[in-house]
């Protein structure tokens, strides 16, 4: 996720309520479907910090190598279509308002969701510079990498919600009322 500046597209229709409602049941969808991810990638990395068996751990490590990667797909899918159209109509909408800017807010997300990215970096940069004969220890460095991007992402979603669900609420309010 990179928020900017407010000199690019809205992307979305600022008078069409059905398009923000469906942007904001979209997220709601695909936040639900990557925690749901980052449920079964945590679940696996700590079934590697427990394992006492290296062979066995190492079997489960390279399941989550892929389980992760498809995460980091759909993670950046999701966060592409946010920068796209979500965010930058949010922004634009809300800066045109005499109110406190919501801009630092945007940024935390920014910071949070980078956070996030690093560690799940750090898991597969640990993976990649095992050696063979991986010792326990270095697996359960890089599974322990994996469960703090899970916290973290976690986190970073109903963070996330927190902030734009009651601003998505607040600009259907002001069509409605516009409207009405």
């Amino acid at each position: 996720m990179e928020v900017n500046d407010l000199s690019y597209c809205t992307g979305l229709a600022s008078s069409d309520p059905a398009a923000l409602a469906f942007a904001t049941d979209r997220l709601k969808e695909e936040h639900e479907q990557l925690r749901s991810q980052l449920r079964i990638l945590e679940s696996n990395a700590k079934e590697v910090i427990l394992i006492d068996d290296t062979a066995k751990g190492l079997q489960v490590l390279q399941q989550l190598r892929t389980q992760t990667a498809q995460f980091e797909n759909e993670l950046e899918q999701h966060s592409e279509w946010e920068e796209q159209e979500l965010f930058p109509f949010l922004l634009t909408y809300f800066h045109r308002q005499m109110a406190p800017s919501i801009m630092p807010s945007f940024w935390v997300l920014e910071k949070d969701h980078q956070l996030g990215v690093s560690f799940i970096q750090s898991f597969n940069e640990a993976i990649i510079e095992a050696p063979p004969l991986i010792v326990k220890k270095r697996l359960v460095e890089a599974a322990s990498n994996l469960v703090q991007a899970c916290l973290i992402l976690n986190d970073h979603f109903t963070m996330e919600e927190q902030l734009i669900l009651p601003l998505t609420d607040k600009v259907l309010t002001d069509l409605e009322y516009f409207f009405s």
